[in-house]
């Protein structure tokens, strides 16, 4: 989304080869292969009850939101009159499905307290938290 805003505000930006429509997609994909992996490691550690009603859903939420802003990206790419409306879907995509995964969390540490959630793996992995 940072590079969403900056884009929007510096539109030689994006003519840095850094991100371009290409790289932004390997980006996306990459991020869908993440989550598969997640998936997969979760799925063998996990009670079932829990990774399907919970880590499942996450993660198809997860490659979903992957994949629904960069086709919103190329829509505004081919088409530069719905940029606009575009740039306004993907902000609005990114802040719903922040919301909807950080639900689901919340009921995944409701139903196990223990479960934890990428944003603690995260920090736990920080060094000086």
């Amino acid at each position: 989304m940072v590079f969403a805003v900056i884009g929007w505000f510096i539109p030689g930006f994006w003519e840095t080869g850094l991100f371009t429509l290409f790289s932004i997609t390997v980006l996306c994909l990459a991020g869908v292969v993440r989550e598969i992996m997640r998936l997969r490691i979760l799925k063998q550690r996990l009670p079932a009850e829990l990774y399907q009603q919970t880590v499942l859903k996450v993660g198809r939420a997860s490659m979903i939101g992957y994949f629904v802003p960069i086709i919103l990206f190329y829509v505004g790419n081919l088409f530069p009159q719905y940029s606009g409306v575009s740039f306004a879907l993907i902000l609005f995509w990114v802040f719903a499905i922040t919301v909807y995964v950080s639900r689901l969390n919340r009921v995944a540490k409701q139903l196990d307290p223990a479960f934890v959630t990428m944003r603690e793996v995260e920090q736990y992995r920080k060094p000086g938290s």
